[in-house]
């Protein structure tokens, strides 16, 4: 099983890290040349959940890391999901397996685009629900701080799983599989949690305040507000013929710790405890999980006529507060993916 990992941040390095301790090949593409520079003159130090030291096995070469692969691991952001497609698609070829971590819509967008290609090559298209290490890389690129690993891993897969089952079970004890892509997209709940506390937030970050993000700055108000945007969503997945878990039931499966609210599960969780605001604008908080992840929701409500004003007052606030007009994620050709996938 070879593993090339598309994508040179943290949670890129996170999996490298870990194939390394459990002996898996893998090959992480870095486009940035300050990366490449670094991790070529000294190994990466890993504390943490992992504490090591290695080597990043990295490619600059876009061309060997896909045609090497049994398994291409996409953990880039979101956003550039269909980028990211559009460069590697000469490249493929039959028996691979094409996996977005964190999907948000990645299969989706996959599954667009690669359909409008001639003689498109057989492969599988797969997705997870969320991301399954939580790591930070430092801004010097030398230091990783591997915090945590859930306890679960929810996706999905377009195709023969070949060892793609295999890898999931490595890297978490319990894997399950749901219907489609439209399932472990919508099943994606941590934007909830970003966005809303973000906006909630918002003096503190633009102050570059330094604060717990789920510690007094997370109001049983907040959580609520959380919770209301948590069952529009579950109606969106309704009106797709989708039933999905609420959010509390994914942070109790998750993390292997059963709370009675979602107030509990976010402020009494000890891997949550020491995980700190973002401190500017430009952290992915913003720049991903509001356009794709609670976007993308707006975006459904729209099109399959659900009433969600708390998530749509969500986006529309944060993209008026920060300048940006809001620019739809998902389009009616997206839409007709994912009924034809459900």
């Amino acid at each position: 099983m070879n593993i090339s990992i598309i994508g040179a941040g943290s949670t890129a390095l996170a999996g490298a890290a870990y194939f390394n301790l459990k002996n898996v090949p893998c090959q992480v593409y870095v486009r940035n040349r300050i990366k490449a520079a670094c991790w070529n003159q000294s190994p990466l130090t890993v504390r943490g959940k992992i504490d090591t030291s290695l080597y990043v096995p990295f490619t600059t070469d876009l061309k060997k890391a896909v045609e090497e692969a049994d398994i291409l691991m996409v953990c880039t952001h979101a956003t550039d999901h269909e980028g990211v497609v559009e460069e590697i698609a000469p490249f493929l070829h039959d028996g691979q397996c094409l996996l977005f971590m964190n999907g948000c819509w990645g299969a989706i967008k996959a599954c667009r685009l690669l359909s409008k290609q001639q003689d498109a090559p057989s492969i599988s298209i797969a997705e997870t629900a969320n991301m399954p290490f939580i790591a930070r890389l430092s801004s010097d690129y030398k230091t990783l701080e591997f915090k945590a690993m859930k306890e679960e891993i929810g996706y999905s897969c377009l195709g023969e799983e070949g060892e793609l089952s295999t890898l999931l079970h490595l890297m978490a004890p319990k894997v399950s599989r749901v219907a489609s892509p439209a399932s472990t997209s919508l099943s994606a709940t941590n934007p909830i949690i970003h966005v809303t506390a973000c906006l909630f937030n918002m003096t503190r970050i633009e102050n570059g305040e330094k604060f717990h993000f789920f510690g007094d700055s997370l109001t049983p108000k907040v959580a609520a507000y959380m919770e209301a945007c948590d069952g529009e969503r579950i109606a969106i997945g309704k009106a797709l013929g989708l039933s999905l878990s609420s959010l509390l039931d994914v942070l109790n499966a998750s993390w292997g710790e059963k709370k009675e609210n979602l107030y509990d599960a976010l402020t009494e969780n000890q891997s949550y405890k020491t995980v700190m605001g973002p401190t500017d604008l430009k952290g992915r908080y913003l720049s991903e999980d509001l356009p794709c992840g609670m976007g993308s929701l707006r975006d459904l409500s729209d099109m399959m006529h659900v009433e969600a004003p708390h998530i749509r007052s969500l986006v529309d606030t944060l993209s008026l507060y920060l300048g940006k007009p809001y620019t739809p994620f998902l389009t009616p050709q997206d839409l007709r993916v994912i009924k034809s996938l459900k």
